[in-house]
């Protein structure tokens, strides 16, 4: 994806009949994309211009959204304060009367104090340069792969982290939802790593999976356009239900951002597709 298609993405707009429509850039693929909800959720939080910033966002997704039909947003302005606000969002598919709701989100937006300034966790030394240049498609720019990838079928340490830039992305406006997209993607498969004989690959095929609810905090401001690295770590995967975490931080170890998902993950019963 490159700068001009995020920037279509993030273009909402209203039908004719008032509601305010969410793109969906690829009408073809079998499933909505919860990594595209959620940074179309921060740009109609807090568009260019506005005094607040978005500080965290909490989405859950109850089913899976279908490409081919147009995808809806109302977003409720609950509070607005000297600092804080609030604001509540829901993305839904089909008619007002029978509404399929396929994601519903809280969304904080500040505007920032002055105050302490403490990072408790260090990145861990390393320059671009030394990583292996990768094509993730997610990412609409640049990536560099640090150790393993996801496609690992032994078992292997639930552990996952690339560099990654995009240098068009200069608008500093696009930084927050740039890094809530990648986010939905690659924890699923980071816990998958840790089960021998399957990995990503095996998502939607011998494996169920999808996203149940994701966070997403932003610590400071930071710029898309320069390198950050992003490791991401398995937490817990049991009964059928995964967590996993990650952090990002710039080239020099600012700690930016922070986000945490729980998913689905187990094997279909016998018969049934994924």
């Amino acid at each position: 994806m490159n700068l001009d298609q995020f920037r279509a993405m993030l273009t909402l707009s209203d039908d004719t009949e008032g509601r305010t429509v969410l793109p969906v850039p690829d009408p073809s693929v079998e499933r909505i994309f919860g990594g595209q909800i959620m940074a179309q959720l921060i740009a109609a939080a807090a568009p260019p211009g506005s005094a607040k910033a978005v500080k965290s966002l909490q989405i859950a997704f109850p089913r899976a959204g279908r490409a081919t039909d147009p995808l809806y947003l109302d977003l409720e302005q609950t509070h607005d304060g000297r600092s804080l606000g609030y604001r509540r969002a829901v993305a839904w598919q089909g008619q007002e009367s029978a509404r399929r709701v396929i994601a519903t989100a809280s969304i904080l937006v500040d505007r920032a104090d002055d105050g302490y300034d403490y990072q408790y966790s260090a990145a861990a030394a390393g320059d671009p340069m030394d990583a292996k240049p990768i094509d993730f498609a997610v990412i609409p720019g640049e990536a560099r792969l640090i150790g393993d990838g996801l496609d690992v079928e032994d078992a292997a340490a639930a552990e996952f982290g690339f560099w990654m830039r995009c240098p068009d992305f200069t608008d500093t406006t696009l930084a927050q939802p740039v890094i809530a997209y990648i986010s939905d993607w690659p924890l699923i498969g980071t816990l998958l790593k840790a089960v021998p004989g399957v990995s990503q690959r095996d998502a939607h095929v011998s494996v169920q999976t999808g996203v149940v609810t994701h966070s997403v905090w932003f610590h400071q401001p930071f710029d898309v356009a320069q390198w950050l690295r992003v490791q991401i770590h398995g937490v817990r995967l049991a009964r059928g239900r995964g967590f996993a975490t990650g952090d990002v931080y710039t080239q020099t170890g600012s700690h930016v951002a922070s986000f945490a998902q729980e998913s689905v993950i187990r094997t279909p019963p016998k018969g049934m597709q994924p």
